[in-house]
């Protein structure tokens, strides 16, 4: 399963932000299908951000008592999750709002200021576990 996770994380890494660029696209350039692509995209994102997180988890377990790498996963998983939780509720607020087409609203604007902040977590997210790899090892060198 170990083997899954660096094949998954980068579809939530790609879509969770791409989704959110182009639902600003389709308010700059007023192009309202647009956003209906975007909701599917970010659905897409937060399906891939469970898969990443239950792949994660588990490639991680030989990691966890590591002396060297116990606290550097433990971040990793917890900006993983709060990934995972706040963009499935994301794709849960932003449904009534792509329903009733209330996407120029006060809403609508304070779910992209929490969406932008979400794909700040996604760099941390991935900022963290490229550290783990390419500066730690892990999963590549180290064997616990």
């Amino acid at each position: 399963m170990d083997t899954w996770h660096p094949l998954l994380v980068h579809f939530p890494i790609v879509l969770l932000p791409l989704s959110v660029g182009l639902d600003l696209a389709a308010l700059v350039r007023r192009q309202p299908p647009w956003h209906g692509v975007a909701y599917g995209l970010l659905c897409l994102g937060a399906l891939s951000s469970a898969a990443a997180v239950l792949t994660g988890n588990t490639a991680a377990d030989p990691y966890r008592q590591h002396p060297q790498l116990q606290g550097l996963v433990g971040a990793h998983e917890d900006w993983a999750t709060s990934v995972l939780l706040l963009f499935f509720a994301l794709a849960l607020a932003r449904l009534p709002l792509q329903l009733q087409h209330r996407l120029r609203t006060r809403a609508f604007g304070l779910w992209l200021v929490v969406a932008l902040a979400g794909c700040a977590l996604v760099w941390m997210t991935g900022y963290s576990g490229g550290e783990l790899v390419y500066q730690h090892g892990a999963g590549v060198n180290i064997k616990p």
